[in-house]
């Protein structure tokens, strides 16, 4: 912002908002995701996994917010045109700019890929879009330099708003999701479900299968059909199973399985069913 102030690089002024908001959003990534990390309680039974999403919402308005500041700015520098100074310096603070901002983005993906926290992931997105707003100004100004075509400052702080926007509003989309408690994406489910297949031979059916996330935690539940003659204690190992072998998948799931007997009226499942035979050698072994 002090380049700014020298320069008068409306280019530099994008990059001056974008870095201030930047620094808004870790903020408030830093104290959403240690709440959102909170077990579940009296209060929240589902856990704090929406606080997190709420944070990434808020963030994305703030980059919209921006991009809005900056289409503003580069309107006046077109309509009243101004003479950019210091440009070797405005080059260098927005090649310095480029370079932290993409450590930053890397760093932050990596840890947002790690504990799968939409916070983080928009906190590194807000990085990714210094990176790209970054190499837009810096292509302005030395062309500026070069050539001295003036609009080419606000034409790039034009380019940085648009790109800006763009990954802003389909970030408040994927929040507005997660808040109404959509579904998960279809190739998650195909996953679920190609995770619970090999259970099928433990198992009659399998129906009603809901998905929802919070923050970063998927909650799945579903409806399972076994063999009316197995135990409790049968019926439940296999649901300790199916909700560990999720959980190798997707870590940290939320896992309710709702289990059904099967019906009891079909003949041809007793006689086929090796649960129900099981029963019947134990009947007939103690003289019943």
């Amino acid at each position: 912002m002090g380049v700014w102030y020298l320069s008068g690089s409306v280019g530099v002024l994008s990059e001056g908002i974008h870095s201030a908001l930047d620094l808004v959003s870790a903020a408030v990534a830093f104290f959403t995701v240690r709440e959102a990390g909170k077990p579940a309680d009296h209060d929240h039974p589902f856990g704090h996994g929406k606080i997190e999403t709420l944070s990434s919402l808020f963030e994305s308005v703030l980059l919209i917010v921006a991009a809005a500041w900056i289409v503003y700015e580069g309107m006046d520098h077109l309509v009243n045109p101004r003479e950019v100074h210091y440009q070797e310096l405005a080059i260098f603070t927005i090649l310095v700019s480029m370079i932290v901002s993409y450590w930053a983005y890397r760093h932050n993906l990596k840890a947002a890929t790690e504990v799968e926290s939409s916070a983080i992931h928009v906190n590194a997105l807000h990085f990714l879009s210094d990176v790209v707003a970054s190499v837009g100004i810096l292509i302005g100004l030395l062309v500026l330099k070069f050539t001295g075509w003036q609009p080419i400052d606000a034409i790039m702080a034009f380019s940085v708003a648009i790109y800006i926007l763009a990954i802003s509003l389909k970030q408040v989309k994927r929040a507005l999701l997660e808040l109404s408690d959509t579904q998960l994406p279809e190739s998650e489910i195909q996953t679920i479900r190609d995770t619970l297949q090999p259970f099928e031979h433990k198992t009659i059916e399998l129906h009603d299968l809901r998905t929802r996330k919070s923050g970063s935690t998927r909650h799945i539940d579903f409806h399972l059909v076994l063999c009316g003659h197995m135990t409790v204690h049968e019926s439940h190992h296999v649901c300790d199973e199916m909700e560990s072998k999720i959980n190798t998948v997707y870590t940290g799931s939320s896992v309710n399985i709702h289990v059904e007997p099967c019906e009891h009226e079909n003949t041809q499942c007793r006689d086929d069913c090796r649960f129900f035979q099981l029963r019947k050698k134990e009947t007939l072994g103690n003289g019943s």
